[in-house]
């Protein structure tokens, strides 16, 4: 095959990326023409007082576009027919009730909006720009695919005094999905009942206040990738596999990078029977103030790989690697870590944790205590490296349980390797652990499948640039690897 062929072939390959077991491929997921009952295209418009319904498949209610502005105010809305493609629903609200694109603003006030269909999200904001403004608005969703309030591709929703009630699996009261649009809410009541559907899903930026919420079938919150949820004063119930789960999917709705959480003056629940914080196949910021976490599982932190199954990461190089840091705040539970994951724990003043700390001496975790925080064991635990502010380690409480330190971590030195009392009888002891030494290469984490001699192997989201030299084909990718480019037969 000439140069150019070849160079062809490999930029076709970069148009139309395959990801393991068909993961991050959605059919057709071009932008669609968005059509509604009411459209604003580029012009300024009211609407007032009015009952608008949408019955066939793919048409919203209302559309702004072009840079509209639109105001709706004691309004009833309804969106019935199901969409004819889901990738276009989720990421551009395709079968949404209200849509908000191309750089335009809806306002809505009093209004009570009503979805009874696949895909038919309620309130749907896309590309930068794009802004709905929700006050005084009741939702309410049936059926698959169909959130309360969503964003993508950088748009904008602002709500408050708002009241959700989803039913339907992937129907969080509260998304984003790809290109990572903004969320901001203050006062709402939300509930979902439906598999994979959280009082919150963030592949972008939510930020919720004096939120009561509650999820019947899925976890209280959740944050894939680069992304962050903030909380503030609210009260959240879940009942998923996990209370809140950080991790990335590379599902290609976000991208790779830190996963943050920020809690503060809240009372969390949640009834599963897992860990109240999940965290897998991504790295994480969790920054804890003044709440209440209740969960029944006994424990509060899970930093693991996972079996790749659903396409989280390559086995083996799939943890969890987690920074928390939490102050004037109750913590109890066990904090488990598996080898090829990390956490690093921050107990600044006013902490207090009860648990157990790495129990199976697994992956790398250290600790960092204030001296008006308090750790109490209720088990043997394993760190790397500690530091306290009290030198005495008065903060311990050891229950008469032992907390064993890497005595060859050079973050260790100053205690020398040897052993101290604890309160409670039981000691801080050096003794010698060879972990395995964890690189974390973001790249490593993406799933990889088996394939046949002569197959070309799956790629997810794999984009840069073909450079021809001679016989040498090189690809040089956006994120700085390099691949040779070779004929399949």
């Amino acid at each position: 095959m000439n140069g150019i062929g070849f160079a062809a072939l490999a930029l076709a390959l970069v148009a139309s990326p395959l990801s393991a077991q068909g993961f991050g491929s959605v059919p057709n997921e071009a932008e669609p023409v968005i059509v509604a009952e009411d459209e604003a295209d580029g012009e300024s418009k009211e609407i007032a007082g009015k009952a608008i319904s949408a019955e066939e498949a793919d048409k919203s209610v209302i559309s702004a576009k072009n840079g509209a502005k639109v105001t709706v105010s004691n309004a009833t809305l309804s969106k019935t027919g199901n969409t004819s493609n889901d990738g276009q629903s989720n990421f551009y609200g395709l079968n949404s009730a209200v849509v908000s694109s191309s750089k335009s603003t809806v306002s809505l006030s009093g209004v009570t909006i009503t979805t009874d269909a696949d895909g038919a999200n309620a309130v749907f904001a896309t590309g930068n720009g794009s802004k709905i403004n929700a006050k005084n608005v009741r939702i309410s969703t049936k059926q698959n695919s169909s959130r309360g309030l969503d964003a993508t591709y950088g748009g904008e929703v602002n709500a408050s005094d708002v009241f959700i009630d989803t039913k339907g699996a992937h129907c969080a009261a509260f998304a984003t999905d790809r290109g990572e649009g903004t969320i901001s809410v203050n006062g709402a009541t939300a509930s979902t009942a439906g598999e994979g559907s959280p009082v919150i899903y963030s592949t972008g930026n939510i930020s919720v206040k004096n939120l009561t919420g509650r999820a019947t079938g899925s976890e209280i919150a959740c944050i894939e990738g680069k992304n962050s949820i903030s909380i503030d004063t609210s009260n959240i119930e879940g009942a998923g596999p996990n209370g809140i789960m950080l991790y990335q999917s590379f599902s290609g709705d976000a991208g790779v990078g830190t996963s943050v959480l920020n809690v503060k003056n809240s009372t969390l629940k949640s009834s599963s029977n897992g860990a109240f914080f999940y965290i897998t196949n991504t790295r994480a910021k969790i920054n804890l103030s003044q709440s209440t976490l209740s969960f029944p599982s006994g424990v509060l932190i899970r930093s693991s790989g996972n079996n790749s199954e659903r396409g989280w990461g390559a086995r083996g190089a799939n943890g969890g690697n987690l920074d928390l840091k939490a102050e004037k705040q109750s913590l109890t539970g066990d904090i488990i870590c598996d080898e090829i994951s990390t956490i690093n724990l921050d107990f600044a003043d006013g902490v207090v944790f009860t648990g157990a700390i790495n129990a199976d001496n697994g992956g790398a975790v250290t600790l960092t205590l204030s001296k008006n925080a308090q750790v109490r064991l209720t088990a043997d635990s394993y760190i790397e490296s500690i530091s306290d502010a009290d030198k005495k380690f008065k903060n311990i409480i050891s229950n008469g349980y032992n907390l064993y330190y890497n005595k060859n971590a050079a973050e260790n030195k100053a205690l020398k390797g040897i052993s101290y009392k604890l309160s409670g009888g039981g000691k801080l002891i050096g003794i010698a652990i060879e972990r395995k030494q964890i690189t974390i290469d973001e790249t490593e984490r993406a799933p990889q499948r088996e394939h046949a001699p002569g197959e070309m192997p799956a790629l997810i989201q794999l984009t840069g640039t073909v450079k021809i030299s001679g016989n040498t084909v090189l690809f040089e990718c956006d994120d700085g690897r390099e691949f040779t480019l070779e004929t399949a037969p």
